[in-house]
């Protein structure tokens, strides 16, 4: 069992708090992942369930028990740091084993651990290797194995793919996810990065200023954003965002120019849609009119950066290779079904 539950959990340093009271609950076998702008208080959340920082105020409940005064040791839970923290001298098999051998356990139990592990990292091999024989990769699969062999309630993982490059975060993503599903466990993770948020997670906790602004399934929040800051977090590119106004049949821009949306909320102040909703149209059949600023050719897509007069930039998302040039106009087309519009709180409204 690895339920985690935080009730009103505050946490201040000195007279600055960073945690504003957070509720929220983590379900056996889940896997969570808290995400928000540097300084939003993702990782000290989750070094205050790991027992690594203290609470000033609320509960921490883990499987019906309250830990809240209890340390990291009495938490049965394991971390994965950002640093791998290997041992140098040591070879693989021993860093893995190095916490059970610290609290005595026999020896033929450690083995037996280790090889566990070994076997679901694809460690085998290199087991009597030491950490400097080692790619980043395997480092942090050697990392990884070291938090499985102590059998704990839930892993705890923080932004452990942020040294690796490009190549090797994807892959040890994909190796995060198979992880997962083997072994059925409650892993709570910090990032920044927003494709290891969406392709990893059950839920997303998306956290701002030490307060949660929305919680659930990564989908839903790319598609149904509570409100403005959501909206433009999840995603990337991120979410188009303009000033509006109601206008008879639709909404009005800054610039003067409308599109027709008869069902919009009268109390719609903002309108947000999100590149791949956008299609490029003539000028008669479009909702906003602009100059092609910047074209991004990545072969798979292309992004084009049009700017409208008193409006903003938007960013367009066309699938494949499109020969446009930069410096001619182009007609945007928005998608009805995917608009998205807020109040003058930034609360998502109904379109």
């Amino acid at each position: 069992m690895g339920q985690i539950e935080l009730r009103q959990v505050r946490k201040a340093f000195g007279a600055v708090e960073v945690i504003k009271g957070v509720d929220l609950t983590i379900a056996d076998n889940e896997f969570v992942i808290f995400v928000g702008p540097s300084g939003c208080g993702k990782s000290t959340l989750l070094r205050l369930i790991s027992g690594l920082e203290e609470a000033t105020d609320g509960a921490i409940v883990i499987d019906g028990e309250d830990v809240t005064g209890k340390p990291p040791a009495e938490r049965e839970l394991s971390m994965v740091f950002q640093s791998y923290a290997l041992y140098p001298h040591k070879t693989v098999r021993e860093n893995m084993g190095f916490a059970l051998t610290v609290a005595r356990m026999p020896k033929a139990e450690i083995a037996a651990r280790v090889d566990r592990a070994a076997d679901v990292l694809k460690l085998e091999a290199l087991l009597d290797r030491r950490p400097k024989a080692l790619s980043g990769g395997q480092r942090q699969r050697v990392a990884i194995g070291r938090a499985i062999v102590r059998e704990p309630k839930a892993f705890l993982f923080d932004e452990p793919l942020s040294n690796l490059d490009a190549a090797l975060r994807v892959e040890m993503r994909l190796e995060i996810a198979k992880l997962h599903r083997r072994l059925d466990a409650t892993m709570v993770y910090v990032t920044h990065d927003q494709v290891e948020a969406m392709t990893l997670a059950d839920k997303i906790v998306v956290l701002q200023a030490g307060r949660i602004e929305q919680v659930g399934a990564p989908i839903d929040l790319y598609m149904r954003p509570a409100n403005l800051f959501v909206a433009q977090f999840i995603g990337s590119p991120k979410m188009n965002v303009a000033d509006c106004q109601p206008a008879e049949g639709g909404l009005a821009f800054a610039n003067g120019q409308a599109m027709s949306l008869p069902a919009a909320d009268a109390a719609a102040r903002k309108i947000g849609i999100r590149p791949e909703h956008i299609n490029l149209a003539p000028p008669e059949e479009s909702d906003v009119t602009g100059v092609i600023d910047v074209i991004e050719q990545l072969g798979s897509d292309t992004f084009v950066y049009v700017e409208v007069d008193k409006v903003g930039l938007f960013t367009v998302r066309l699938v494949g290779h499109v020969e446009m040039t930069e410096g001619e106009p182009a007609g945007l087309r928005f998608d009805r079904d995917h608009i998205h519009l807020f109040g003058a709180d930034d609360r998502a409204l109904a379109p």
